[in-house]
């Protein structure tokens, strides 16, 4: 009897052209899919930290400027930090903004207690927030903050109010810290058109509107993020 001639296909190796291209199409599809996902979770995770530095950039301003202001004797706003004075021909006088105007800084200021019996006030410590304007066309930049001791204290009626600023703020717009990053101004004067809106509202002479959009802006490799948050507050010196 003969054997039984066994015959083997030979098993298929390999795959065909056309598996191949749905297969690199399809891995394309996931590929840029997912590159979309992460390119998306990296501009959530930039607004996430900005969220956060605003919080933290607008309850340090916030607490530390109703802690300077409650404590202080009275204040004084002026246009800009370096618009403390005024010359109309040959007279300069003090720049400092009336009730219903505004400005972009601010100046605490404090006197001894102890020369409140002799009728004159002694200046003793000025506080000082500004924005530096590093933006014209978007009307944004940071916010800067001072404190400087006068020893000794120096009379409130031996000149004016800019000449004793001009005395001890000295410096340039950007020699002094930082406590925002980025901060658009929105108080308008009561004209509402004759002024670019600052961050500072003088009321009545006896309070300080604060209203302003503090931004963060956080970017790396080409991604990043702006987010921003709009803040109003009123704090009042002591008198």
């Amino acid at each position: 009897m003969k054997p039984t001639r066994k015959i083997f296909r030979a098993r298929r190796l390999g795959f065909t052209m056309a598996e191949i291209l749905v297969a690199v199409v399809i891995m394309g599809l996931l590929g840029s899919g997912m590159v979309s996902f992460l390119k998306q979770a990296t501009l959530m995770y930039y607004a996430d930290r900005a969220r956060f530095m605003i919080s933290n950039d607008v309850r340090s301003f916030t607490a530390r400027l109703d802690t300077d202001a409650v404590t202080a004797n009275f204040f004084c706003i002026y246009p800009g930090f370096s618009n403390r004075s005024t010359t109309v021909g040959s007279v300069t006088s003090d720049a400092a903004v009336s009730d219903g105007e505004v400005g972009d800084f601010l100046v605490l200021v404090y006197t001894d207690p102890a020369s409140t019996g002799t009728g004159t006030s002694m200046i003793n410590k000025l506080i000082g927030y500004y924005r530096e304007i590093t933006n014209a066309s978007l009307n944004t930049g940071p916010v800067h903050r001072f404190e400087i001791n006068i020893s000794p204290a120096v009379a409130a009626n031996s000149s004016a109010m800019y000449q004793l600023v001009n005395t001890y703020v000295t410096g340039t717009v950007s020699s002094y810290p930082t406590i925002t990053q980025i901060s658009q101004g929105l108080e308008l004067n009561n004209a509402l058109n004759t002024t670019t809106p600052a961050l500072f509202y003088n009321r009545q002479n006896r309070s300080i509107l604060v209203s302003a959009q503090v931004s963060a802006l956080l970017s790396e490799e080409g991604n990043g993020s702006q987010t921003g948050n709009t803040y109003n507050f009123t704090v009042s010196p002591r008198g």
